[in-house]
């Protein structure tokens, strides 16, 4: 492989990647997969102060961007905005018991996504793999 194709390369996996785990969760629950890691975060950190900001940097998404899915998922009953007592500018975002049942059942069909994708590749390579592209992200950070 040629170096300066790396970038290419990667977007183009990126791609597949992202547009089949859209595929797959617009199937079966008509969410996107964005939606879904959001659901995922927020269920892992039920109990927690999480405001839209902190999505916005986690996912790298912009504000606006992170409004419109945040009010998307409000809306269908997926997650709750509510006003801290500390700052009535922001709003803690909690999932709700839809919200948990949705991301348990999308969970099931990632788990079985991520399993085809790895495929008969040894964890040890995969491994490799994801400490090089931490490498990659960390150098673009710099």
């Amino acid at each position: 492989m040629a170096i300066e194709n790396l970038g290419l390369e990667v977007r183009i996996l990126s791609n597949l990647i992202y547009n089949k785990l859209n595929q797959m969760t617009m199937e079966v629950e008509d969410l996107t997969i964005h939606q879904c890691w959001i659901l995922q975060y927020l269920t892992g950190h039920t109990g927690k102060e999480i405001y839209q900001k902190d999505i916005e940097q986690l996912f790298s998404i912009k504000r606006s961007t992170a409004n419109q899915m945040l009010r998307t998922m409000e809306n269908r009953g997926f997650i709750r905005r509510t006003v801290s007592d500390e700052d009535a500018r922001r709003n803690i975002l909690t999932v709700t018991e839809n919200g948990i049942a949705v991301c348990e059942h999308l969970v099931k069909h990632l788990y079985r996504f991520m399993l085809k994708l790895h495929g008969d590749i040894p964890k040890s390579e995969l491994e490799q793999f994801q400490i090089t592209l931490r490498k990659l992200w960390h150098n673009i950070e710099m």
